[in-house]
């Protein structure tokens, strides 16, 4: 589970391949926020897009993220197609190569005029090509004048050409309706094809589509009537010129209001099915905060209660599995009896009516122990037992229940700068989890021995060789993150997983004094002994660690005074992953 959104640290090479092997996060970016009335005081400074009461209201947008930047791509569309009869007419106005089209009909303003409007569609299409997505109310200025421009061009150009006459005059009156039937359909065609245009690229609503649809279409008709009233051969062909030009705007009309119609029906049933989604029993999703191989995790929140939440759902591949689900409702059902302080909390689970499994746990904003690393370098040894106690205080109750979470490692660890004590600790997901309790029953075992999973280089013997563990499995995770938090570096990290998997049942911690000299005799004494090959030779439980990491005189106390003063020289040190989802159980791939 993912438990915070805040940008990723930069990934070491190790890091990159690990999570080329199994997996990777891929951040959502999506724009949903919390309700105004959550009352996490963290919350807010995490979500993004969150305002403060104090904050003016912004003015609500039509267009949600996803259609502003479609929107953006459209209308650049827009002015590109432009381009290619704008410049037809603008180099047939210069060269008059077709009458109809050139400076003879148009005149030299009205050439200037296409110019104007090529160049500024043109610059406009750049800039929109450099520039990221623009907001909503800029796009609809530039929709005003791209489609304006345009307008302006063609109510121009309908005009000149009504109003024109050929250089021979009219060969009798059968001569002058042709004429003026041909420019009448030209001219229309025109704005039917704008008209269509606009309705088929712009979003809007029903009534903005009608309202842009009838002024078009009441602009070509007040050309029509400007030039019946000056030009005798228009007057006299009115007739033919309103049927005309009515037949074809009434039919661009028509379209354009069905397919606007149509855009905001199936907008509709996408907002629906989007909002089906996002509602997963009494939660709402609010954002997506990470993904991995089994599930993706949500920042949500109750419909009721408005309290932030983590939600995760299994991956749609599970739903046909049913031991796989079951195995997930067993887990979680373990998992919740946990109250631990340094235990995350669960507060619900069920099964959406898609027959999606998800479970729901309190939301994290906290520093995982591999981004602490990752960012700081390895802690100070007085900081590690700090740490580490608070961890072994948490498995002690797991265990109690007989839990083994078998994927101990620094992105399961988080650490936050207020709590009790300070830099509290809280141990988080439990997806891995094993119940002792579970394999008396030969019938309802859902995890069964010979199957690997966990993360390899954090991993006991035991558990990499698919033979049967206990707790003393997690205090052997637990040294090898001791070591990462000392030097810096994953002990048993090898070229890809088979071989860490080896390295850990075959190979020796490597002496802390290697990569620490300054570390403590007592504490690498711990950590020898608590990663010790055969489980009899380490720690019986999380207490004898415990008071082991207490009683090593050296380490001197990690103070509240210590930790707000680390705090306060790093305040980059924001929130990190929480976890990775990434790191996919060997055997679940199937």
């Amino acid at each position: 589970m993912a438990l915070s959104s805040s940008p990723q640290p930069v990934l070491s090479p190790r890091t990159r391949k690990l999570r080329a092997a199994f997996g990777n996060i891929e951040p959502d970016t999506t724009d949903y926020q919390l309700s105004a009335s959550v009352g996490s005081p963290r919350a807010a400074t995490l979500v993004e897009g969150a305002s403060s009461p104090s904050q003016s209201p912004v003015r609500k947008q039509y267009l949600d993220a996803a259609t502003a930047q479609l929107f953006h791509h459209r209308l650049r569309l827009c002015c590109l197609i432009a381009v290619v009869p704008m410049a037809f007419f603008f180099l047939c106005g210069i060269t008059s190569f077709i009458e109809l089209f050139g400076h003879i009909t148009l005149g030299w303003s009205g050439v200037i005029l296409a110019g104007v409007v090529l160049f500024a569609l043109a610059t406009t299409a750049g800039a929109m090509f450099r520039a990221g997505p623009f907001p909503e109310r800029w796009l609809r200025v530039l929709e005003v004048a791209i489609f304006g421009q345009l307008s302006l061009f063609f109510a121009y150009w309908q005009f000149a050409i009504l109003t024109a006459n050929p250089e021979t005059g009219f060969e009798g009156g059968r001569h002058e309706q042709a004429f003026v039937l041909a420019a009448s359909g030209m001219s229309h065609f025109n704005w039917l094809l704008l008209i269509v245009f606009h309705a088929v690229l712009v979003p809007n609503t029903i009534s903005r589509g009608i309202g842009i649809t009838v002024a078009m279409c009441v602009a070509a008709l007040a050309i029509d009537t400007m030039a019946v009233g000056i030009h005798s051969p228009i007057t006299r062909n009115a007739g033919v010129l309103f049927s005309i030009g009515g037949t074809i705007l009434a039919a661009g009309g028509g379209l354009a209001i069905f397919g606007t119609a149509k855009t905001v029906a199936l907008q509709r049933e996408v907002d629906s099915a989007r909002a089906a989604v996002r509602q997963m029993g009494q939660y709402r999703l609010r954002r997506k905060l990470g993904s991995g191989g089994m599930g993706e995790v949500y920042l949500a929140e109750h419909r009721l209660l408005k309290r932030p939440c983590a939600l995760k759902r299994i991956h749609a591949k599970y739903l046909n599995n049913p031991e796989q689900l079951k195995r997930f409702e067993r887990e979680v059902q373990a998992t919740a009896q946990l109250r631990h302080p340094n235990t995350v909390e669960i507060y619900d689970y069920g099964i959406a009516e898609d027959g999606t499994f998800y479970y729901v746990m309190e939301y994290l904003p906290g520093l995982s122990l591999e981004d602490l690393v990752g960012r700081h370098g390895p802690q100070p040894a007085e900081r590690v037992v700090h740490i580490l106690r608070q961890v072994c205080g948490a498995l002690r109750e797991a265990h109690k229940y007989g839990l083994v979470h078998r994927d101990i490692k620094p992105s399961n660890i988080l650490v936050f700068a207020d709590g009790s004590p300070h830099d509290q600790v809280k141990l988080v997901d439990f997806g891995l989890v094993h119940s002792l309790l579970w394999e008396g029953d030969a019938n309802s075992k859902i995890t069964r021995e010979g199957l690997i999973v966990g993360t390899p280089e954090y991993m006991s013997p035991e558990q990499a060789s698919g033979i049967a563990i206990d707790g003393r499995s997690d205090l052997f995770s637990l040294g090898s993150v001791m070591y990462y938090l000392l030097t810096g570096r994953e002990a048993f990290h090898r070229d890809n997983p088979m071989k860490t998997l080896m390295a850990v049942v075959t190979d020796p911690m490597p002496k802390l004094s290697d990569s620490n000299p300054y570390a403590p005799k007592e504490l690498a004494a711990v950590l020898a002994k608590c990663t010790a090959k055969e489980p009899e030779e380490r720690y019986a439980t999380a207490a004898e660690l415990d008071a082991a990491l207490a009683a090593c005189a050296s380490v001197a106390s990690w103070t509240e005074s210590r930790a707000t003063e680390w705090w306060a020289i790093h305040p980059e040190a924001r929130p990190g992953t929480g976890t990775d989802l990434n790191s996919l159980a060997l055997g679940d791939e199937d």
